[in-house]
């Protein structure tokens, strides 16, 4: 196997694959992230999702691939009856999280007034599918199904030379046909130099969301990026860990959130129904296993 490496959205993008690639091979997905990047990122000032948070109630036309990401987002805000919110950058923003996470990660930050970012439990856009437009009415983020949609089309354009997967920081999409099953290590969400358990996946994708790694503090009080979207608060869920497999890796991500959003009762409910292969951890280390 050829291994390929490069930084993007804030972490290390890891490429796996049968045939040795060329800077040729390779650009297509360069400018797969970059444009994702310039497209979704909140924290770039110039991105095309900036300046649309900046146009509330209006009606505004946007790029294919804001539109196709923004058309999943909403699909799954529907599934999950809101507990996938993207509406929640206001609440992400009033809790501390208005910087890139390398910026604050483990930092104490000044408190925000409440009345300056009020969270609002509404449908957060309307899409027009015939004029690719977008009506916003509340401001997006839409970080983590962004970034299972680059993974996505990356290995789309990456089956085209052989098998393998893309890894980005830890999410997880196979390419092709792989001869044998990827056997994934789980880290110890406390203790990432720990591994506590491990997934098998030999198709689709694997994703991962921790309420461990994304923290700082606000007044003393630790704060992390999971919004629980009937309070506008970071999850108080006793899920600390969630990994789950799914056939894309934009499946996989909302599903790992929604899993550790809904807590160890709800989550555990949904994964059972749902048989999607699974890992949960709670804050006591207790490990639950499913869709085996």
């Amino acid at each position: 196997m050829f291994k390929y490496n490069f930084n993007s959205m804030s972490t290390m993008v890891q490429i796996m694959i049968s045939k040795e690639l060329f800077a040729n091979d390779l650009m297509p997905v360069y400018k797969l992230f970059a444009a994702v990047e310039d497209t979704c990122s909140r924290f770039k000032a110039d991105s095309e999702l900036t300046r649309l948070n900046q146009q509330l109630d209006k009606e505004v036309k946007v790029s294919d691939p804001l539109f196709s990401v923004l058309k999943d987002a909403l699909r799954y805000y529907e599934e999950t009856n809101g507990v996938f919110n993207p509406g929640i950058l206001s609440a992400i923003e009033n809790s501390g999280y208005s910087q890139s996470i390398e910026m604050i990660k483990g930092q104490e930050l000044a408190a925000i007034s409440k009345a300056a970012a009020v969270f609002t439990k509404i449908k957060p856009y309307q899409l027009d599918e015939e004029n690719q437009t977008v009506i916003l009415h509340t401001r997006i983020d839409l970080g983590g199904i962004a970034k299972g949609w680059v993974i996505d089309q990356a290995a789309d354009v990456l089956s085209g030379f052989g098998f393998g997967f893309i890894n980005v920081g830890g999410d997880i999409r196979i390419f092709g046909s792989l001869p044998r099953p990827l056997n994934i290590g789980i880290e110890d969400p406390h203790d990432p130099s720990e591994m506590l358990s491990s997934i098998q996946v030999s198709e689709g994708a694997v994703a991962t969301s921790t309420s461990m790694k994304r923290r700082w503090k606000v007044e003393g009080k630790s704060k992390h990026h999971l919004i629980d979207a009937t309070t506008g608060e970071p999850s108080a869920s006793t899920i600390i860990s969630s990994t789950v497999t799914a056939p894309t890796a934009v499946e996989a991500d909302v599903l790992a959130k929604v899993v550790l959003l809904l807590g160890e009762e709800r989550g555990k409910a949904l994964l059972s129904v749902k048989k999607n292969k699974a890992v949960v951890i709670n804050d006591m280390k207790e490990i639950w296993r499913g869709g085996e």
